[in-house]
């Protein structure tokens, strides 16, 4: 599957257009993991304590070794991000191709200010 974007800066008068392609399958996989992500409900996990192990846990744990799930994770959404969708996430961008074409801005504005101009309007008003 083939996909496209493309991306502008308005300060510099910049624009490119991203191509990402992938398998299908890698796309559904990514696509049924997100949607799950949303699905899972926010409950709060339990104040079982755990033990950090990496140094730079402890140290942002502001030196103690000690927490507790609720207080390191948060939620079951949190966690299920963390741990399912997150690795699902990365496996799928390592299979994707992508290419970057630059554009001139102006062209790019040509091109696309027809179908998103509310999108660029915003952008030129903030730059």
């Amino acid at each position: 599957m083939k996909s496209w974007s493309y991306g502008i800066n308005p300060i510099y008068e910049k624009a490119s257009i991203h191509l990402e392609e992938r398998s299908w399958w890698v796309f559904v996989i990514d696509r049924i993991v997100e949607f799950l992500c949303g699905l899972v409900p926010a409950i709060s996990l339990p104040k079982f304590k755990i033990r950090l192990k990496e140094r730079v846990d402890v140290e942002f744990n502001e030196g103690s070794e000690w927490t507790t799930l609720k207080d390191w994770y948060g939620d079951l959404g949190q966690a299920f991000h963390c741990f399912v969708h997150t690795p699902v996430f990365n496996f799928c961008q390592s299979r994707m191709r992508c290419k970057y074409f630059a554009i001139e801005y102006k062209k790019a504005k040509e091109l696309f200010y027809e179908q998103d101009n509310d999108f660029w309007d915003k952008e030129i008003l903030d730059a």
